[in-house]
């Protein structure tokens, strides 16, 4: 995964337990960092799917990982003391990240990123994008929307599941949770779907407040 992310000109900062941070556009401006980031996360994923096979064959557990992008202003440069300083990146934007990665095992996909990654990232056709919810991430009161980076090709899926999506946004949760379900019987293990069809059958018993803007609180990171 390391050389994965050298490859794609970006900056290993740390590991941490099993994770890898890394960023770009530091300490080399590169004016397509999020299309590198995504590009390196999407290679990390089919990296792993040839692997998959091979770590469990040896008798070893399947391994899954998550990767969140997130694209913003941070604090980059050597932090700590005269006698013991890293260079890193710290910040808001860098804490966002953080939690997508976490959010990826509750939508049960490999990539999220926020709305900002795609805004840059989207220009290019090598990636499909999946709109997968609104949220405010623990310890945020700011919702912000999220996306799926797509690690395979599922335009009719998509399609049907930002229209569900856009419905459930607009309060017409019956409506959403009929194009869920029908989404789901195209791409039956998905989680997120799953997840907003008991979100909807939960607003239609119950209604949410009239000052409701779409927004799922997260409760954990």
């Amino acid at each position: 995964m390391t050389d994965i992310i050298l490859k794609h000109k970006g900056t290993v900062d740390k590991f941490i337990g099993d994770a890898i941070m890394a960023f770009w556009n530091a300490p080399v401006e590169q004016k397509d960092h999020a299309i590198l980031a995504c590009g390196c996360a999407l290679e990390q994923i089919k990296t792993l799917e040839k692997l998959r096979d091979e770590i469990m064959n040896l008798g070893f557990p399947e391994i899954s990982i998550g990767c969140g992008l997130n694209t913003g202003v941070a604090v980059i440069g050597n932090m700590g003391s005269n006698n013991r300083f890293d260079y890193t990146a710290m910040g808001d934007t860098i804490n966002l990240g953080s939690r997508l990665e976490g959010l990826t095992k509750q939508y049960g996909v490999s990539i999220i990123v926020s709305e900002s990654t795609y805004e840059k990232a989207k220009q290019t056709q090598d990636f499909t994008f999946r709109k997968l919810d609104i949220v405010a991430v623990k310890g945020k009161n700011i919702p912000v929307t999220i996306y799926e980076l797509c690690t395979s090709f599922q335009d009719k899926f998509n399609s049907l599941y930002e229209t569900a999506l856009e419905l459930y946004l607009k309060r017409k949760f019956k409506k959403a949770l009929s194009k869920f379900e029908e989404a789901l019987l195209i791409k039956r293990e998905d989680m997120s779907c799953s997840l907003f069809i008991e979100r909807c059958k939960e607003f239609i018993k119950h209604p949410p407040e009239k000052d409701w803007n779409g927004a799922w609180v997260m409760k954990t990171k």
